[in-house]
């Protein structure tokens, strides 16, 4: 989807189970990943031009600054999962037709998208995205704005997918908090991209690569250090709940079995009554 193969690689064995990676799909990851990447351009499509970020380099006090950014990257990805589920399971409990959650829900984008006054927040938002990395007149709103969009509209029953607009959430908070701690504007969106979608998805390790894949070296190790941060602090929770655990982020023994993430808690206070 996105011009890098090798982070769709790495995406692929990583985002299916938490603290687990199959290692024997190692191969068969590659060759899907590079076959889909040489379809697609042989197909004629153009992939959205992110800019090359320079070099930083990295000090004690930057790592501080990429460690503060991290901890923010984390409570907006924990806002937009906790809100998209939270809508989703109140729109069910109350409204039990899709057709009717769809049609509620297509009605509330429509008069919010009136209320804003603008369409950037609708559809996937490249040419925000892209802005972001070197225009300071972006909204400093504006990550909120669409996490809150976007939050609506797959709460109602909506597919279309989470993963460009949380670029754009990313790159967006990216903008606003290169100001506040005084890092490279470009970088730092190019940061925000990558972490919130990987701190959403428990995906850190895909989504650094593929910040080095769209912006160059120049991304090391600065979006490593976000991508943890933020994958940690969002604790066992993700966009998608039918995602896998295996081993507990903070460490402690492995599950007895693979559970996912809606199911977590009850599993986890099992096994420990067992353990007893």
């Amino acid at each position: 989807m996105f011009g890098t193969p090798i982070a769709g690689l790495v995406f692929g064995l990583e985002v299916v189970t938490i603290g687990r990676v199959e290692y024997h799909a190692l191969v068969p990851a590659l060759v899907a990943s590079l076959v889909g990447d040489f379809v697609t351009r042989a197909c004629g499509v153009v992939h959205t031009a992110y800019p090359k970020v320079a070099s930083l380099e990295l000090t004690p006090l930057v790592v501080g600054k990429w460690i503060v950014f991290g901890v923010i990257v984390a409570l907006v990805a924990v806002a937009f999962v906790e809100l998209t589920h939270g809508l989703k399971a109140q729109l069910e409990k109350r409204v039990k037709w899709l057709a009717v959650r769809m049609l509620i829900g297509g009605a509330l984008v429509v008069v919010a998208w009136k209320l804003v006054g603008t369409s950037r927040y609708l559809g996937l938002g490249v040419p925000t995205i892209v802005q972001a990395f070197s225009d300071p007149s972006v909204p400093k709103y504006a990550f909120l704005l669409k996490l809150l969009f976007t939050s609506l509209t797959l709460s109602a029953g909506f597919l279309g997918g989470e993963v460009t607009p949380l670029f754009f959430v990313g790159a967006t908070l990216g903008a606003v908090l290169a100001r506040l701690l005084g890092l490279p504007m470009e970088l730092a969106a190019g940061v925000g991209l990558a972490a919130v979608f990987g701190a959403a998805a428990n995906t850190p390790l895909a989504l650094s690569i593929m910040a080095v894949e769209l912006l160059g070296a120049g991304a090391l190790p600065h979006v490593v250090i976000v991508t943890v941060v933020a994958y940690l602090l969002t604790g066992h929770r993700g966009i998608y709940p039918a995602q896998r655990v295996a081993r507990l982020k903070h460490g402690g023994p492995v599950l007895q079995r693979l559970v996912p993430l809606r199911e977590l808690d009850d599993a986890t206070a099992k096994q420990r009554e067992e353990e007893e």
